[in-house]
């Protein structure tokens, strides 16, 4: 009995450390061609990139520990905006890459130990050959000798087919992959994919990867935007006014707000929008509308600092002429501006939240005279 439980508790600690294993992570390497360097980790969510740790290089040498029980897509950065991305699994990894090799791309056969890392290198390899017989199908079908012959060219744009199908069934069969989730993010922000292809898409991920974060970002997504285009419903925005007070839509008091979000850039090409809000809150204030003007804004957003060689960051100021609420999305930091493309919007919402009135075309005139036919007073 002695000896039974004995061998209970060494299987139970190898299960346990097995387990302990599987949810750290050791990345470790070398950066050719720096020394002594600031380098940063970041996690890619799918919906946006934050910033995990960072340590000083010795010699180009360096290592990051962390813990994670899924893999995931993470940046490397150095100075001057050098970028690289690889696939860090809950496993020890080695990567040697040389500084030039930082181009805002995926790394390949630079890192070794990452599960996740081979998988991402095993579908880019796979999809290069599919391409690349795809083309030479193409190429072949415009040769005479072939498009006169039916039975030859029947059987290749059955191939074609075929081929077109890679994709779709790669994605299928490594479902649980985190890796294919990611791509399917990627998929959809490239306009190679609709939303009907990520719902499709989910029916297995669901099943095969349920906790996954690109897979719960992407139920989350498609659940968002189904509810403010198809149902009509304004999601809850919790945020904080340029002015430090906290917002939330679901204290709504007024009958009706409009939500107006534009996407910031530079001072005079900020104007525009601003010169709007000015007309706009003239027309709210008339018709019981609260305003609120939703600045989607980017840390890359910068401006170079006159007779200096600096560049500084633009961020929206406190304008006491402003009678409306003002909020800065920087970086997506507000979740509604994630779920939305990067074009103009402006919903006109009631009290329960139902969307009565949505344009995404900056015409003033035209949004102000549409206010009017909905919330005009007697």
């Amino acid at each position: 009995m002695k000896k039974a439980v004995v061998i209970f508790i060494f299987i139970s600690g190898i299960v346990f450390k097995s387990y302990s294993q599987n949810t750290k992570f050791i990345l470790e390497g070398m950066i050719g061609g720096i020394q002594n360097e600031t380098l940063f980790l970041y996690q890619e969510t799918g919906e946006n990139v934050i910033l995990l740790d960072s340590v000083v290089t010795k010699n180009g040498e360096f290592q990051f520990t962390g813990k994670t029980d899924h893999a995931f897509a993470a940046q490397l950065g150095l100075s001057k905006n050098r970028r690289a991305k690889i696939f860090i699994s809950p496993s020890k990894m080695n990567l040697l890459v040389h500084k030039d090799e930082f181009k805002h791309n995926f790394l390949i056969k630079k890192l070794t130990g990452s599960e996740a890392q081979n998988r991402y290198e095993d579908f880019q390899n796979k999809l290069q050959k599919n391409n690349q017989q795809k083309l030479k199908i193409a190429n072949d079908l415009e040769l005479p000798e072939v498009n006169s012959d039916s039975i030859k060219k029947k059987m290749l744009l059955a191939e074609y087919k075929r081929l077109n199908k890679f994709k779709k069934e790669y994605f299928h069969n490594y479902a649980s992959s985190p890796v294919v989730s990611y791509l399917i993010f990627q998929e959809y922000f490239g306009a190679k994919c609709s939303l009907d292809d990520v719902k499709i898409y989910l029916k297995t991920l669901n099943t095969a990867n349920p906790n996954g974060i690109y897979v719960q970002n992407l139920n989350k997504r498609v659940e968002t935007i189904e509810q403010i285009f198809t149902r009509n419903e304004f999601p809850d925005l919790s945020s904080t006014t340029l002015k430090g007070q906290e917002y939330n839509f679901a204290d709504r008091k007024a009958q009706y707000y409009l939500f107006y979000i534009w996407r910031a850039w530079t001072p005079d090409k900020n104007e525009p929008n601003y010169q709007a809000l000015d007309q706009l809150q003239t027309n709210c204030k008339e018709n019981g509308i609260e305003l609120v003007s939703l600045i989607r804004n980017s840390s890359y957003n910068l401006l170079p600092v006159p007779e200096t060689k600096k560049w500084k960051q633009w961020r929206p100021t406190i304008d006491p002429s402003h009678k409306y609420i003002e909020i800065e999305s920087i970086d997506n930091s507000v979740d509604l501006i994630k779920y939305l493309d990067r074009q103009f919007h402006a919903f006109l919402v009631n009290r329960e939240g139902k969307i009565i009135y949505h344009q995404n075309i900056f015409d003033t005139d035209l949004l102000i005279s549409e206010l009017t036919k909905f919330v005009s007073k007697p």
